[in-house]
């Protein structure tokens, strides 16, 4: 007979979020390292894509992987924001002023991370996790509406119709045909900076041309509100505490497991069948986009559900226990991550990017990541934090914390 759940007392780390958090930057490393770190346009459409085993690779990050796991962090942020709130209130301690330091620091650790990589993700946390202070007094079901809305990119599917039904006049054809040539030979410009571009060079491009396109990557595909939706969710979790182990937890997992593995199933064959992208010109486009939309959430969610059933199951052995201290150092993690992008495929490293395929990087991803594992059990049996989480609550609470498992608790 299987053991009663044990309840965390108060104040206690739930484990399995930590877990959750490094499962999410197992896919977050693949969906990089598939374009060798590009976040941007590639120069062709079979970049990468040297051999069969590149496309299937390819095909299965596209199905598996991409917008996933995105997901899935973007969704623990708003819970951890939940969580902070509920400890400060318990604690009788003022919350707003903090966090939106708190997230000032984190927008001066993502300006440094972005003049590497202008795939960073902290930079737009540290913007949308402003709104969700005056989001916090909203009652948990209004949210759960917005955010479904926000989510499913709704406001984004009707943007599309409107636009698929106008009728542009012959200038504006043209005109949009000259921008997207712009934006071709931009592309081209920062490809080949990235390929063999000094640091100088490579910091201006980003922190410039790299922070527009961003910009508009999240706005003309949704990922803005997206985000901000998943925040909205995560902080709804957090409110309801679903990821305690107990017995009514377990079955709204298990709940939610079968119903988000069929729509998931069935939204991935029709992305097989009718794959989509961002040129949206027919009515059968734009409902296999919403439909790869729909693909990305709930496979999200069967992911979330099952690694919490399966860590619930065995929360002292095997394979997720041992994830645990990565997702203690998340932020570590996640910057460590770019680091491998640089020296493997950057021109200020080895330089690969474009001349290995899909499946090489990918490989070399995963062998990433369980190095990235490993050090993240040695570095958290001696220390209570990562040490870009020490730096960012040192920053935030202007006083060096104690980093050290033997240093004493601060007040």
């Amino acid at each position: 007979m299987q053991a009663a759940p044990k309840l965390p007392t108060a104040g206690e780390r739930i484990e399995v979020v930590d877990v959750l958090r490094a499962y999410s930057l197992f896919g977050i490393i693949i969906t990089h390292s598939v374009t060798g770190f590009l976040a941007g346009q590639p120069p062709s459409e079979d970049f990468m894509l040297f051999s069969p085993a590149d496309r299937l690779v390819s095909t299965l990050e596209n199905l598996l992987t991409f917008g996933k796991f995105f997901t899935i962090f973007s969704f623990l942020f708003g819970l951890s924001f939940a969580i902070q709130l509920r400890n400060a209130t318990q604690k009788g301690v003022g919350f707003s002023g903090r966090f939106t330091w708190r997230l000032v620091v984190l927008a001066l650790i993502a300006l440094v991370h972005s003049a590497f990589f202008t795939g960073d993700i902290l930079i737009v946390y540290a913007i949308l996790g402003l709104l969700l202070i005056p989001f916090r007094k909203v009652k948990t079901r209004t949210l759960v509406i917005i955010a479904s809305v926000l989510v499913l990119n709704i406001p984004g599917l009707l943007l599309t119709i409107l636009l698929l039904n106008a009728q542009p006049s012959p200038e504006q054809v043209a005109r949009n045909a000259a921008l997207q040539a712009q934006f071709a030979q931009a592309f081209q410009h920062v490809f080949e900076l990235k390929q063999s571009g000094s640091f100088a060079e490579l910091a201006h491009s980003n922190l410039t041309i790299g922070l527009l396109s961003k910009a508009g990557f999240m706005v003309l595909s949704g990922r803005l509100w997206i985000t901000f939706g998943l925040f909205l969710l995560g902080m709804c979790a957090g409110r309801l505490e679903i990821f305690r182990d107990t017995e009514a937890n377990r079955r709204f997992f298990r709940r939610l497991l079968w119903p988000s593995g069929v729509v998931a199933l069935a939204t991935t064959l029709v992305a097989i069948v009718h794959p989509t992208g961002f040129q949206l010109k027919t009515a059968t486009d734009v409902a296999a986009s919403f439909s790869f939309t729909v693909q990305q959430v709930s496979l999200s969610a069967f992911y979330v559900a099952a690694v919490t059933l399966l860590y619930w199951r065995q929360p002292a052995r095997g394979l997720l226990p041992a994830l645990a201290p990565m997702g203690r150092m998340g932020l570590t993690t996640y910057l460590s991550q770019t680091v491998f992008g640089l020296v493997m495929f950057y021109g200020l490293g080895f330089g690969l990017l474009g001349k290995v395929g899909v499946a090489t990087a990918v490989g070399a991803a995963i062998a990433f990541y369980v190095v990235q594992v490993l050090l993240s059990q040695a570095w958290m049996k001696r220390f209570k934090l990562g040490p870009v989480e020490w730096l960012w609550r040192s920053l935030t609470y202007f006083k060096l914390q104690p980093l050290s498992r033997a240093a004493p608790q601060s007040a």
